[in-house]
């Protein structure tokens, strides 16, 4: 696969929060800042803006990218995680949970395996500790016979992060 140097912006209101270099032949999805309802409590629940990252052939990968509000050190990122996990993988089992650096800052990693859309799937989610107060999330999804060459590429967007301050 091919590797591009297309940079990618988070943006939280005007300020810049992290960059990342996109891929050549991915295609890259924004949606803002809305309320959803939880599914189970029917309560009203504010989401940040999400980018999703997918090669564009659609061959079963995802990656997600956000940088919630109010959410400023790792541990309340993995309560965040715990937050949205079923909304995003249903019956989860954790394979691993790594403490690493990305960028040069503190970073969390949570791999595991589940479902969605009745599909199985591995995910992989990650936290980086941004400066000045913020976290950012991403989430990897890899359906089942997914292009395993996709994994080298998700890996360069994670070498080409950069935090903004």
């Amino acid at each position: 696969m091919a590797h591009a140097g297309a940079p990618l912006t988070y943006q939280d209101d005007a300020r810049a929060l992290f960059q990342i270099e996109v891929p050549d032949f991915w295609s890259v999805r924004t949606g803002g800042p809305r309320v959803i309802e939880d599914p189970e409590t029917g309560e009203p629940r504010a989401v940040g803006r999400v980018i999703g990252l997918s090669p564009v052939a659609g061959d079963g990968v995802w990656v997600g990218l956000v940088s919630p509000r109010g959410v400023s050190t790792l541990d309340q990122a993995d309560e965040y995680l715990r937050d949205i996990g079923p909304f995003l993988v249903q019956d989860t089992e954790i394979s691993t949970r790594t403490n690493r650096r990305i960028a040069g800052y503190p970073a969390r990693t949570v791999a595991g395996r589940g479902k969605r859309d009745r599909k199985t799937i591995d995910f992989t989610a990650v936290t980086i500790d941004l400066p000045n107060g913020r976290v950012a999330v991403a989430v990897v999804v890899f359906e089942a016979g997914a292009d395993p060459a996709s994994a080298d590429v998700i890996n360069d967007m994670f070498t080409s992060f950069k935090a903004i301050r």
